[in-house]
C-alpha cells in the first residue's frame, strides 16, 4: 500500500509541474490597444478602418479577418494576415460578437 501512494504522489506531482511549466502568461501589453477583456466586436472595431478617408463622420467599418474558422470546433480563430496577428476566441461560431479573447498569436 505505501509503494502505490509513492507511486501515485509521484504521478500526480509530475503532471502538475508538467501543467505549471506548460501554462504561459499573457504579454503585459497586446498590439493595436487590444485587451484580453475585448469581445469580438471590441476587435474588430480596433482593427477597422474609416468608410471614407475623407469624411470621419461616415463611421467606422468593422475590420474582419482575411481568414477564420474553428479547427479544434471549440474556438473560432480570426487570421488578421494584414496585421500579422491570430486572434483565438472562447466560442467556435464567428457570429457569436460577445465571444471574449481566449488567445493572441503574433506571427513575426
Amino acid at each position: 500500500m505505501n509503494k502505490l501512494f509513492k507511486t501515485l504522489s509521484f504521478v500526480v506531482i509530475a503532471v502538475m509541474l508538467v501543467a505549471a511549466v506548460g501554462v504561459q502568461a499573457a504579454p503585459a501589453r497586446l498590439p493595436y490597444g487590444l485587451t484580453m477583456q475585448d469581445t469580438m466586436a471590441d476587435v474588430e472595431q480596433k482593427l477597422g478602418q474609416p468608410r471614407v478617408v475623407f469624411a470621419p463622420q461616415a463611421g467606422w467599418e468593422a475590420g474582419l479577418p482575411e481568414q477564420g474558422g474553428s479547427p479544434d470546433h471549440l474556438r473560432y480563430w480570426a487570421i488578421y494576415e494584414r496585421f500579422s496577428v491570430t486572434i483565438v476566441y472562447n466560442t467556435p461560431s464567428a457570429s457569436d460578437k460577445s465571444a471574449t479573447i481566449y488567445e493572441v498569436i503574433l506571427d513575426e
